[in-house]
């Protein structure tokens, strides 16, 4: 879905969606791989702390990076999801 947005947003030449729509993908794409975990960890009982940048939405494991890795935005922007 996200790439055919992305070229169709690159030949209307609009590049505040091309950013936005490569933003969403990137985040997509990390949000299946964290799925993917979680269900193959079901049962394990292992505590894990999940951060999600309040800019981008990207959501990483265990701790806040100092910068995301997705849109660039500082650590303070990232919350811990109860």
């Amino acid at each position: 879905m996200y790439p055919d947005f992305i070229e169709e947003a690159k030949i209307e030449g609009n590049k505040k969606a091309v950013w936005t729509f490569d933003v969403a993908n990137q985040v997509e794409e990390i949000h299946a791989v964290l799925y993917k975990k979680a269900l193959a960890d079901m049962g394990d009982n292992e505590e894990v702390d999940y951060y999600v940048c309040g800019c981008c939405g990207n959501t990483v494991e265990n701790e806040a990076p100092d910068i995301c890795p997705v849109c660039e935005c500082p650590k303070v922007e990232f919350f811990q999801v109860d």
